[in-house]
């Protein structure tokens, strides 16, 4: 079964976000496609995870990853890394609240 998670910058606790808030830029676009490059490489297949940066569209700088997958020891690595160097979050859906690494 997979689970939903989304990557943000935030460090008040969830439910005490307002309900317009917006999330911060986690960084340039090329800062952040280059992070998850570094640790979501997609030449390993055996990862049960799927990464999605927030589109230009919507945003110059992303301001979320959605994280789509099963939450293993490897998979769990690579989103606390992420989280680590991009100085952000991981708020998972199946717990209602933040992943504490």
């Amino acid at each position: 079964m997979s689970s939903i998670g989304i990557i943000f910058r935030e460090k008040r606790e969830f439910e005490a976000l307002p309900q317009n808030w917006i999330p911060e830029p986690l960084g340039s676009r090329i800062e952040v496609e280059a992070i998850v490059q570094k640790y979501f490489p997609q030449t390993v297949p055996e990862l049960l995870l799927s990464l999605e940066i927030e589109t230009q569209d919507d945003s110059d700088s992303p301001r979320t990853i959605s994280v789509t997958g099963v939450w293993g020891e490897r998979e769990i690595s690579v989103i606390k890394s992420i989280c680590e160097a991009l100085s952000a979050r991981f708020y998972d859906s199946e717990i209602g609240g933040y992943y504490e690494f």
